[in-house]
C-alpha cells in the first residue's frame, strides 16, 4: 500500500485541535483499514505515545496543554505508517515537520483580513500644499525634484524625485478601497525622512511634514477604524537615517550626535576612530545601522512606555500592527548578534501595550524560526509564496534567472514550507505578487490569464493576501525605480478584466470562512496542472487550475461555482490557462 493512497487529515483548526484550559483534545481521520493508533510526543526529550480511541470515522486523543509538537503513529494492516505535516511516511519523519501547538498565536483580527500595500508618495495627492516643492532642499548633496504624477520615477533621481502622495490622498481613497474590498493597510515608511522612500529615519516620533502632521495621523487613523480598515506601519528598526538626532551626520539639530563624537556614538558600530567610520546598512552612509548590544537603544525603541514601537499603538493613534523591515538583520556589534532575541522583545512589547497587535517581518528567504511562536507572528512571504508563484507561472526565480516549474516542483514548494509552521502562523503568513523592492507581476508574467491564476492564488492560498497597489489594475514596472509608478488613477484598466476579477476573489475570500481560516491540503499536481483544497471542518473550497492546456477533474459528490452558480456533479473541466473555484454542498 503506497503511502499516496492513505487517506489521512488533521489540521490546527478548532474541528481537529479543541483547546481546553488543561488539555487538547485532539481528532485525525484515517482509513477505515486502521486497527490502532496513537498521537506521538517528544516532551522532556523522550518519546510518548498516547493511544487513540476510534470514534466514527475519526480517531481521538487527549494531550495535556502546552507548547508542543506532535505527530501520529497508526498500524494499517499490520504496518505502522507515520502521519505528520510533511505527510504519510512509513519511517519516522523530522521534527521540524511536526504539527505544533503554540499559546502564543498572530490575533484572530488578520485572518479575515485582505491587505493594500500603498507606497505613500506615490498613491494619491490629497493636499498639493504639503507637497515637496523643486529645489526645496538638498538631499545627499543634490537639490529635490518635484515631479509631475504622470513622469516615471528615474534612477538619475532616485530617492529625491516626490510626486505628492501623502495620508489625506489615501483619506480621499477609501471608496475605492472598500469598493475593491481591502480591509487592511500596510503603508511603507511615514516617519520624518528626507528620502522618498523614507527608509532613512529622521524622527520616529513625527509624521513627515510632506505628509501630514501627528494630528491629522490621529484623526486619519480613527477614520480608518471608523471604516474596518486595520492599519501596520513600517518599522525601519534596524537602522536609522543619517539625519536622525543620534547621528546628526547633516548636522540638522544643535547638539553633538554620533556624527560629532556625542554619548549616542553608542547607539550604533563604529569600526574606526573617524565621525563616518560607522557601519551603514548594505554599506550605505545615509543608512546607519543601530546597535542593539546598547540597552538605551533597546528601551528607545521598544523597552520604555515613550518607546517607538509602544508610541504608535498607544492612544491617540492606535496602530494595529509593525512590518519589521529586514528583520533577520536587526542585532548587536554589527550583525545579526541576538536577533530573536531582541524581535521577541519587540512582539512582547507591542503586545503588552496593544494586545491584538500584529507584528510580520521582512524575510527574503526561510523565516521557520521566527514563526513558532513570541518572536513573530508572520513573514513577507517570499520564500514560501511569492517566488513559487514566480516561477510556476512566470518561469523565474528569485534571482531572475530562468526557472522550469511544475505543479509537483510547485505544490512541494508550497507544502515545504507550511509543514514547518505551527497552523496559526500558516494562517498569518503575508502572502503577495509583488513589492516595492520587486518586479511588478505584470511586468514578470504579461500573459493577461496567468496574472489571473496568479490573483487567485493570492487571494485563495493560505495566508493573509497583501495587494500591493495597482497589481489589481495589472500596473507594469521592472526593477526599483520602476516599480514604484504612481497610481494611474483614471487608467481604463479600472474597468478591466482583472481588476474585476479582483472584486470577486476578494468577495468570496470575505464570505467563505473556510478560505479565511481553513487548512490547506494539496490534492493534485502534474505538469501544468495543480488541484488544491482549503478545508474548515465541513466546509471545503476547492481551486483548480492550469496554466497550459484544460483537463477534466473528477468530483466526489456534489460543488457549486460560487462565481457562476453553476452545479458540478462527477467532473469538472477547467480551461486552458483557466482557474475554477468550487464549493463542496455535502455537510
Amino acid at each position: 500500500m503506497p503511502p499516496s493512497t492513505l487517506r489521512f487529515h488533521h489540521d490546527g483548526t478548532m474541528h481537529f485541535l479543541e483547546v481546553h484550559p488543561e488539555h487538547l483534545n485532539i481528532k485525525v481521520e484515517a482509513p477505515p483499514e486502521t486497527t490502532h493508533g496513537w498521537v506521538v510526543t517528544y516532551l522532556g526529550g523522550d518519546e510518548q505515545q498516547t493511544p487513540l480511541h476510534k470514534e466514527g470515522p475519526c480517531w481521538t486523543g487527549r494531550l495535556p496543554r502546552s507548547n508542543l509538537h506532535y505527530r501520529f503513529r497508526f498500524l494499517v494492516q499490520g504496518k505502522v505508517w507515520w502521519y505528520n505535516q510533511s505527510g504519510v511516511s512509513s519511517t519516522s519523519p523530522a521534527f521540524h515537520t511536526d504539527f505544533k501547538h503554540t499559546e502564543q498565536a498572530p490575533p484572530e483580527w488578520v485572518h479575515g483580513r485582505v491587505f493594500y500595500q500603498i507606497f505613500v508618495d506615490r498613491f494619491k495627492n490629497g493636499n498639493p500644499a504639503l507637497s515637496v516643492r523643486e529645489g526645496e532642499y538638498l538631499y545627499e548633496g543634490h537639490p529635490v525634484k518635484a515631479r509631475r504624477w504622470e513622469d516615471s520615477p528615474t534612477r538619475e533621481h532616485g530617492a529625491r524625485e516626490f510626486y505628492g502622495g501623502d495620508l489625506e490622498g489615501i483619506r480621499q481613497s477609501v471608496p475605492y478601497l472598500k469598493t475593491l474590498g481591502v480591509n487592511a493597510l500596510y503603508l511603507n515608511p511615514i516617519f520624518e525622512s528626507p528620502s522618498s522612500h523614507k527608509y532613512d529615519t529622521q524622527d520616529y516620533h513625527r509624521i513627515d511634514p510632506h505628509f501630514g502632521t501627528n494630528q491629522d495621523f490621529a484623526r486619519w487613523m480613527k477614520d480608518m477604524h471608523e471604516n474596518d480598515i486595520r492599519v501596520v506601519l513600517d518599522g525601519v528598526f534596524n537602522h536609522t537615517g543619517d539625519r536622525h538626532m543620534w547621528m546628526n551626520r547633516e548636522q540638522v539639530y544643535g547638539f553633538r550626535g554620533a556624527h560629532q563624537g556625542g554619548d549616542t556614538r553608542r547607539h550604533y558600530t563604529y569600526h574606526g576612530p573617524g565621525p563616518d567610520d560607522y557601519l551603514g546598512w548594505a554599506g550605505i552612509k545615509t543608512l546607519p545601522k543601530l546597535d542593539y548590544q546598547h540597552p538605551e537603544v533597546r528601551s528607545k525603541m521598544y523597552g520604555q512606555r515613550h518607546s517607538v514601537v509602544r508610541y504608535w499603538l498607544n492612544p491617540p493613534y492606535n496602530v494595529d500592527g509593525w512590518r519589521l523591515d529586514v528583520s533577520p538583520m536587526i542585532g548587536k556589534n554589527g550583525t545579526d548578534e541576538g536577533n530573536q532575541e531582541i524581535l521577541s522583545g519587540i512582539w512582547q512589547a507591542a503586545r503588552e501595550t496593544r494586545p491584538d497587535s500584529f507584528i510580520f517581518g521582512e524575510h527574503v528567504f526561510d523565516a521557520t524560526r521566527w514563526l513558532q511562536g513570541g518572536v513573530e507572528d508572520g513573514s513577507m512571504n517570499y520564500h514560501g509564496f511569492t517566488h513559487p508563484t514566480w516561477g510556476f507561472l512566470a518561469g523565474v526565480e528569485h534571482r531572475m534567472q530562468p526557472a522550469q516549474v511544475t505543479a509537483e516542483d510547485y505544490a512541494q514548494r508550497l507544502t515545504t514550507s507550511l509543514s514547518s509552521l505551527p497552523h496559526p502562523h500558516q494562517l498569518a503568513q503575508v502572502n503577495l505578487l509583488s513589492s516595492h523592492d520587486t518586479v511588478r507581476f505584470a511586468t514578470l508574467c504579461p500573459d493577461p490569464d496567468l496574472q489571473k491564476i496568479g490573483a487567485a492564488l493570492l487571494l485563495t492560498f493560505i495566508g493573509v493576501p497583501c495587494i500591493y497597489y495597482g497589481d489589481e489594475i495589472g500596473l507594469q514596472g521592472g526593477e526599483d525605480p520602476d516599480c514604484r509608478k504612481p497610481m494611474p488613477w483614471g487608467s481604463p484598466a479600472f474597468q478591466g478584466d482583472l481588476h474585476r476579477w479582483y472584486r470577486t476573489l476578494i468577495q468570496l475570500r470575505h464570505q467563505e470562512q473556510a478560505l479565511q481560516r481553513g487548512a490547506f491540503q494539496v490534492l493534485h499536481a502534474q505538469g501544468d496542472e495543480l488541484v488544491f483544497e482549503r478545508r474548515l471542518g465541513p466546509e471545503r473550497i476547492r481551486v483548480l487550475l492550469s496554466r497550459g492546456e484544460g483537463f477534466l477533474s473528477p468530483l466526489e459528490g456534489q460543488w457549486l461555482d460560487p462565481v457562476t452558480s453553476q452545479l458540478h456533479r462527477k467532473q469538472v473541466r477547467i480551461p486552458s490557462k483557466g482557474v475554477v473555484i468550487l464549493k463542496s454542498t455535502c455537510k
